[in-house]
C-alpha cells in the first residue's frame, strides 16, 4: 500500500475499557493500601506495559507522525502558493519609485525604459532595466512588446496589493480596504455607484481602485456595470440580497 494510501485511512482511538485496563486498575486500588506499593505498580506500568497500554502508545506515535506529516506538506503547500520573496538593490528603488509616483491604480499608460530610468535618475539604464524585469517575474507587472524590440511596463494589481501600503505608510492593506469599502456600502445603498463610494472613502484613487478591485471579486461578475469608463474598474454596482451576505462574509474574515 502507498504512503498517500496510508494517509487516507483513519486512526483509530485504542479501545477505552480493555480488560487489561480494569484488571490494572484493580491492581492499583488494592496496592494504595500497602506500604510503597504504588510505586511498584508505577514501576510496573513503566516496565510491563499491558496490551491496552501499548495499543494507546502506539496510537499517540501514530497521531504525532502523521501531524508531523501534515504540517510539513501544509508548510510546502503554502510555500507554494504564497513564496516570501525580498527585493534587493535597485529592484528596490524602483518599486519605491513606481508606488510612489502619480498614478489612479489602474493599469494606467505604458512606461518605457526611457520612462523608469527618469524614476531613478541616477542608476545605470542596464540596471533599471534588469530591475524592471525582476519585478515583471513576480508577476509585481505587466510587460507589453512589440517589433524591434521596444516593451512597455505596466503596473498591475498584485503590485498594488503587495508593494502600495509598505511604502505609502497607510497602515492598512488592499485587503482591510476593501473590507472598508464593503463596509461602506452596506451603509448605504446609494453608495452602489462608484463615485458615491469613492467619496465616502476619502482615498486618493490610487488607494481607492485596487480596493475596489478587490472588493469586486467578492461578488458575482454580472452584478459589476461593464460600460467603459477611464475612472474605476466599474462605474456601479448592483447587489441582492445574497450578496450582500457575501460582503458581510467577507468583512467578518478578519
Amino acid at each position: 500500500m502507498s504512503n498517500e494510501q496510508d494517509d487516507q485511512k483513519p486512526i483509530k482511538p485504542p479501545e477505552q475499557n480493555h480488560p487489561d485496563n480494569r484488571v490494572r486498575s484493580l491492581v492499583e486500588a488494592l496496592a494504595g493500601e500497602v506500604p510503597l506499593g504504588g510505586m511498584v505498580v508505577k514501576l510496573a506500568g513503566d516496565l510491563v506495559p499491558t496490551p491496552a497500554q501499548k495499543a494507546r502508545t502506539e496510537w499517540e506515535g501514530a497521531i504525532s507522525e502523521r501531524t508531523n506529516e501534515h504540517s510539513e506538506r501544509l508548510d510546502r503547500h503554502t510555500q507554494m502558493l504564497a513564496p516570501s520573496t525580498t527585493l534587493v538593490g535597485i529592484s528596490v528603488d524602483l518599486a519605491v519609485a513606481l508606488a510612489r509616483a502619480p498614478g489612479d491604480g489602474m493599469a494606467g499608460r505604458g512606461l518605457t525604459l526611457d520612462d523608469l530610468c527618469k524614476l531613478l535618475p541616477g542608476a545605470n539604464r542596464e540596471d533599471v532595466e534588469k530591475a524592471a524585469f525582476d519585478l515583471n517575474s513576480l508577476s509585481l507587472t505587466d510587460v507589453e512588446r512589440a517589433f524591434g524590440g521596444h516593451w512597455w511596463l505596466r503596473l498591475n494589481q498584485r503590485f498594488y496589493e503587495q508593494v502600495d501600503h509598505q511604502v505609502m505608510g497607510w497602515k492598512s492593506t488592499t485587503e482591510q480596504d476593501a473590507r472598508t469599502l464593503a463596509k461602506l456600502l452596506l451603509e448605504d445603498e446609494r453608495r452602489t455607484r462608484t463615485s458615491a463610494l469613492h467619496a465616502a472613502s476619502g482615498w486618493e484613487k490610487r488607494r481607492f481602485n485596487p480596493a475596489f478591485r478587490r472588493l469586486l471579486r467578492v461578488i458575482p461578475n454580472e452584478r459589476a456595470s461593464q460600460e467603459r469608463q477611464p475612472d474605476y474598474p466599474s462605474s456601479s454596482i448592483f447587489l441582492l440580497d445574497e450578496d450582500k451576505a457575501l460582503l458581510r462574509r467577507f468583512i467578518a474574515a478578519r
